[in-house]
């Protein structure tokens, strides 16, 4: 970020400083989640981010769709990091919460099942059995789904 800032866009080197860095920051993220995961907080970091992990397909395509609606609906070219947080923020914080809930009634996301479908070629369940709802647990479910 440093480096960034001591060039202009109109600099030869901005768009690669501008990756470079967003694959160091991405490294830091995966990096700091991989040791997250040895501690005694893993069990809870799972249930966390299992939802999301879930119906990560559909995750990316809806936030890929928030985001460009947000951007050429409002005009917004060029926006601030920080506001870049806020809608990043609101966003997973509102994919969190679907997921949660849809995962409650079905086993996988709608573009999981999708993409299932037309792989597999045969069209695969997608609701939870209403007695399996209240006697399965999230990870007895995801393993029904592999």
């Amino acid at each position: 970020m440093l480096w960034q800032r001591t060039l202009t866009s109109d600099d030869r080197l901005f768009w690669f400083a501008l990756a470079t860095g967003g694959l160091v920051v991405a490294a830091f993220y995966v990096c700091t989640l991989l040791a997250l995961l040895t501690t005694r907080i893993r069990s809870q970091l799972i249930r966390i981010f299992s939802p999301l992990g879930r119906m990560a397909l559909t995750n990316y395509l809806t936030a890929t769709m928030l985001v460009l609606t947000i951007i050429h609906g409002l005009d917004l070219n060029i926006i601030s990091a920080g506001d870049v947080v806020l809608i990043a923020a609101a966003i997973l914080t509102t994919q969190w919460m679907w997921s949660t809930l849809w995962l409650r009634r079905f086993t996988q996301g709608p573009f999981e099942w999708l993409w299932r479908w037309a792989t597999w070629a045969e069209r695969p369940p997608i609701r939870i059995a209403r007695t399996e709802q209240g006697a399965l647990g999230a990870e007895d479910r995801l393993r029904r789904v592999r």
